[in-house]
């Protein structure tokens, strides 16, 4: 008995702690909201992120297809939230930031440019989906050697988030086609060059004159078909290139 209401007492102290915890952890959050997080204002983002691009970002014959006002949370952020704009290109995808400042900073401080690119080829993973707890709407980008990220659409840009990554998928999807085609194309002439190739006999026809035709001798002629001598007949089908292995 005395066993059994020892335990019940530490159960309840456990419970009682963790509850203790929560809430500690809660008011760290709900404090450092309050007092530590600025918004980044967002138009201004914006214009940053437009003249960063203008400014020099854009190789020569690189041109803007798509865009889409987003905003990230970078965990070295704590819970503030980045606003910027997703651009895609004919060669990149590119997000340009501005990254949120401290409670007590200068409102004339420098702003703090986020980027991060991504090329936009067929190695180019774009999927749509909620983020951040399932409060936004966004996409997960991923691309081999890069690491990976998190875009979420601004209230309003998610028609605009949206067109950028079907932009993206087409584009992916529409030159994997034409790959695998070529590459099909390509297996049918190794194929093709491969095969055997036969010669039906026609009036006139030698063994000298059908070697000649297809860059062979009569002796090769003869080996292939089991020929002895140099009389053929018309209507005989020959072996005049064998596959190749």
């Amino acid at each position: 008995m005395k066993e059994s209401e020892g335990l019940y007492r530490t159960f309840r102290f456990l419970k009682r702690a963790l509850i203790g915890l929560a809430l500690v952890v809660l008011g760290v959050l709900l404090f450092g909201y309050f007092f530590f997080m600025r918004h980044v204002d967002a138009p201004k983002a914006w214009a940053v992120a437009s003249r960063e691009l203008q400014g020099g970002m854009l190789s020569y014959g690189e041109k803007v297809e798509r865009e889409a006002k987003v905003f990230v949370r970078r965990p070295t952020d704590y819970y503030r939230g980045a606003n910027g704009i997703l651009f895609a290109t004919n060669d990149r995808l590119i997000f340009i930031g501005v990254a949120p400042g401290e409670k007590l900073e200068s409102s004339d401080a420098p702003p703090t440019i986020l980027t991060q690119e991504f090329p936009n080829d067929t190695l180019l993973s774009l999927h749509s989906r909620r983020l951040y707890f399932l409060t936004a709407h966004g996409v997960h980008v991923t691309h081999p050697g890069v690491p990976s990220g998190d875009f979420a659409a601004v209230r309003g840009e998610e028609p605009a988030l949206d067109s950028l990554a079907d932009y993206v998928n087409t584009i992916h999807n529409t030159q994997r086609a034409a790959a695998a085609k070529e590459r099909r194309l390509r297996q049918a002439v190794a194929a093709l060059i491969n095969s055997p190739i036969y010669y039906t006999v026609k009036r006139g026809d030698a063994i000298s004159t059908i070697a000649t035709k297809f860059d062979a001798t009569p002796d090769q002629i003869r080996q292939w078909n089991n020929i002895e001598g140099n009389l053929v007949k018309i209507g005989q089908r020959l072996l005049v290139k064998p596959a190749r292995k």
